[in-house]
């Protein structure tokens, strides 16, 4: 029994001071990491226009080399070295597929509320038809269809992240205010 006395002795007691220097302390941590956050969002938000940019400057350079002679004169030497190039209807079922899925995943994670992820792969499973068209359809016909598949789920992606983070933004600089009082 006396090692429990002493035991009891030995224990600190709580300094009123100390958890009042640790409550402000921590005040302005939650200040500095709601202001993080919403930059953050800003950050978020910005990546999708990006995206959207650089898929328009893609689609530019996509169509300026698919007027030329370049595309007719590669698949002669493409086909040369891999064998025939799938047909036009192939690449369009392909799209149409990779289309409709990305559609369902990009409307899978809105109905979730969860934080929406910006991937570059947004930008880039679109962009990477274009070469399959410029090379199988010289003549350029399936561009705009391509472009408009592409424009569509970028353009669907980026209104819902700034959705997001415009609810989210609203959210954090509630709490800062609240923080603040």
């Amino acid at each position: 029994m006396s090692g429990h006395h002493l035991i009891e002795h030995i224990k600190a007691k709580p300094v009123r001071r100390v958890a009042q220097v640790a409550a402000a302390s921590d005040l302005s941590w939650n200040r500095d990491q709601v202001a993080h956050n919403v930059e953050q969002l800003h950050v978020l938000s910005r990546r999708g226009l990006w995206g959207v940019l650089l898929f328009l400057a893609l689609s530019a350079a996509a169509l300026l080399l698919s007027q030329g002679t370049v595309p007719a004169v590669a698949q002669a030497e493409l086909e040369a070295i891999i064998g025939p190039l799938p047909s036009v209807d192939l690449l369009n079922l392909v799209l149409g597929v990779s289309w409709l899925s990305a559609l369902v995943l990009i409307l899978g994670r809105r109905g979730s509320d969860g934080r929406p992820g910006y991937s570059w792969c947004n930008v880039g499973l679109p962009a990477a038809f274009y070469p399959l068209y410029v090379f199988c359809d010289t003549t350029g016909t399936y561009f705009p269809v391509v472009f408009l598949a592409g424009l569509v789920l970028l353009l669907l992606e980026h209104c819902f992240v700034v959705s997001y983070t415009a609810k989210a933004i609203k959210e954090e600089t509630a709490r800062l205010e609240r923080l603040r009082d």
